[in-house]
């Protein structure tokens, strides 16, 4: 695994953006192969305890040394968030709301910059990756994922971008509060060629702004949407980890079955 670092200035979010490119061993020894790419939101929380907001990390750096041979060789490119989560709520979430916050503790309205963010994400940095590195820049070949409020914005992102995006994860995704906007965009998108959908979460989830119950409920009425628009058991993998807590070591865990499960066909 080799990463690189790298700072810009995204105009569309008005904000300094830092993400780490992620290439697999094979990416410079076969230099004629080209990858899929996943992007993933919280980029900073995925391979080591000293980057990580909280200071502890997915732990995928130490996952992929010892068991790569059983992981898709794609190329990840990890986003970091801001390490307010304030902050990290609005830019994550793609939409405004005024929330009843009677017996809760976050702020009573959100105004979500996320839409920004992935048309930045989409129309400013893909292109810039997919011409420095050797991608396979079609969208049946292009992912995207993230855990908690990030798995919202990679849902919203397959809806609004199916040209772009045909698989996606969500890990622990905080979708109940959202999900009335939520399901109005999925209604409204064409989703013909979205091919892989790996959806979890842990039975124990709290949020800044979720509770447990909801976290389950809130990805239950996600799963079920799915279903009702028509896709099927090959297409969609559910599951609820009933020990798990909203946690980083519990999202590392699931990562690489989330991963191997979106690239099944890589």
């Amino acid at each position: 695994m080799k990463v690189e670092l790298f700072e810009t200035y995204a105009e569309k979010i008005q904000r300094n953006m830092v993400f780490r490119v992620i290439l697999p061993d094979g990416y410079n020894e076969n230099a004629e192969d080209y990858y899929p790419v996943l992007y993933l939101q919280d980029g900073q929380d995925l391979l080591n305890d000293e980057d990580a907001v909280d200071g502890k990390s997915w732990g995928y750096a130490t996952y992929y040394s010892k068991y790569k041979r059983f992981l898709p060789e794609i190329i990840i490119i990890a986003i970091d968030c801001p390490n307010n989560n304030k902050e990290r709520t609005r830019l994550y979430a793609p939409y405004y709301k005024y929330f009843d916050v009677k017996g809760r503790n976050f702020e009573s309205e959100i105004d979500g910059k996320g839409a920004d963010y992935v048309a930045w994400l989409v129309g400013d940095l893909k292109p810039w990756i997919d011409s420095k590195y050797r991608t396979k820049p079609g969208k049946e070949y292009t992912a995207i994922g993230g855990s908690s409020t990030g798995g919202l914005t990679a849902i919203y992102a397959i809806m609004t971008y199916p040209n772009t995006f045909t698989r996606v994860f969500t890990i622990s995704a905080a979708t109940y509060i959202w999900f009335d906007l939520l399901e109005k965009t999925m209604e409204e998108s064409e989703l013909i060629d979205l091919k892989y959908i790996y959806i979890d979460v842990g039975r124990n989830d709290v949020g800044r702004m979720t509770q447990s119950n909801e976290f389950v409920l809130g990805n239950q009425m996600i799963y079920q949407k799915f279903l009702d628009l028509g896709f099927d058991y090959s297409q969609l993998n559910f599951q609820i980890f009933d020990y798990d807590y909203h946690e980083h070591s519990c999202f590392g865990r699931r990562f690489p079955d989330a991963l191997r499960w979106i690239f099944q066909d890589i």
